[in-house]
């Protein structure tokens, strides 16, 4: 489970002033704000931008190119975005920034795209800074709620939202998020904080202290191992883990006994079983693992990659198929009860009940086991990469491996009939 991130900001102005009023002897900057117009109009961003940072260099006291020149650097931004490429998505939304900065739109604009990119904190000073320059601004509180939410500030959060929900009540999906905020805050108020270098981890007050030491020393040598093994992916820091015990998992996230963590943009586990029971060692470890592998690969791809890859991936990275897992896939396949990896994808795995969930899982397992030890790691981390793309999950699928999802279905069925 993950949670969905926030829309790329694209208020931005439908057309672009085509003069510039300068002193008669200074004809260039006027010739390439023009020309830096036309190309915009056109859809050629980067040509826009080339010729308007040129105009800026010979008119730096112009608002209007300042203006045109901010629009072509957040036209381009937004291309990259919808093309899934943050990293220069923000680089673009930056430089909108630094040529305009008394206009909110890249602010909140740099705010989303940090926030896909995982990097809460940025999002936040952005986000802020926005609304220092326009106050009320909804998709800046909204997506500042979201930002505060993703660094666990679950009371200044709901903040954000209330004002925006006042104003705007109908928001799409505001309610629910709202909600789930004020529903985690009463479980969670009491909670503690320990933070590590790479992880912020909040827990009952009830959990002693050497549980809380065997936790970080799991999480932060899976950042390490998890990282390594999906081609040096490090996602930055804070990674906000929440500790619970059986009951407030439940009361928090509202899931049933038979999910054992979650990822939502934060790691969710409980310690304990409905019983009360401290889990052990060894299954702390599996269900952290298994969570954090869908950190990295949400790092990787964002939300593309599909549900048999993301969940096998976390179930082979955090666990072996055993003599127990190998008997139930070869009594599955038998029965002809595995399913075609189209139809491992939302919504119908999230209709499924428990038991045949777990042979989804299994058959995810097995199928990513298969495609890491006969083709490599390497085209798994590509197919991560084209995914990230936009490419759609079989099309990206057929581009690494060179066959379709039904050939390796029966390479797995293979192996187990």
């Amino acid at each position: 489970m993950k949670c969905t991130p926030p829309r790329p900001h694209t208020g931005l102005a439908a057309l672009l002033a085509c003069a510039v009023c300068l002193a008669a002897a200074a004809q260039s900057p006027v010739e390439l704000n023009n020309a830096g117009t036309d190309a915009y109009n056109r859809g050629d961003f980067p040509r826009a931008i080339a010729l308007l940072e040129k105009a800026l260099a010979q008119a730096e006291d112009s608002p209007v190119v300042r203006r045109n020149l901010c629009n072509a650097y957040q036209s381009q931004a937004n291309d990259l975005a919808k093309a899934n490429d943050f990293k220069n998505a923000v680089r673009h939304a930056e430089s909108a920034i630094n040529v305009d900065p008394s206009n909110a739109s890249p602010l909140v604009q740099a705010g989303s795209y940090y926030l896909r990119l995982d990097d809460v904190n940025t999002a936040i000073a952005r986000l802020e800074a926005a609304i220092t320059v326009k106050p009320g601004d909804l998709d800046a509180h909204e997506l500042l709620g979201q930002a505060y939410y993703r660094d666990n500030d679950l009371s200044s959060a709901r903040a954000q939202w209330d004002y925006v929900l006042g104003m705007d009540p109908k928001r799409p999906g505001l309610a629910e998020r709202y909600e789930k905020a004020f529903r985690e805050e009463s479980v969670e108020s009491d909670f503690g904080n320990w933070n590590s270098r790479h992880f912020r981890v909040s827990y009952p007050p009830d959990i002693p202290p050497v549980v809380r030491t065997r936790v970080m020393t799991i999480l932060d040598r899976a950042y390490v191992d998890i990282g390594r093994s999906l081609g040096g992916v490090f996602p930055p820091p804070p990674i906000q883990v929440i500790l619970y015990n059986a009951q407030q998992f439940s009361d928090a996230t509202q899931l049933g006994e038979h999910v054992g963590a979650v990822y939502d943009g934060k790691i969710r586990t409980p310690l304990t079983d409905p019983a009360g029971n401290w889990l052990s060692e060894e299954e702390i470890q599996r269900r952290l693992t298994h969570e954090y592998v869908h950190v990295v690969v949400r790092n990787i791809s964002g939300d593309k990659a599909p549900w048999w890859l993301n969940e096998g991936l976390a179930e082979s990275l955090s666990k072996a198929l055993d003599t127990d897992a190998h008997r139930r896939l070869r009594e599955m396949y038998q029965n002809g009860q595995n399913r075609s990896l189209g139809e491992l994808e939302p919504p119908g795995v999230n209709r499924m009940a428990p038991e045949p969930l777990s042979r989804a899982y299994l058959q995810a397992h097995a199928t990513v086991d298969l495609l890491w030890t006969r083709y490599g790691r390497g085209k798994i981390i590509s197919l991560l990469q084209y995914l990230s793309s936009g490419t759609p999950p079989e099309e990206a699928f057929r581009m690494v491996y060179r066959k379709s999802y039904a050939a390796v279905e029966r390479e797995v069925a293979g192996m187990y009939q």
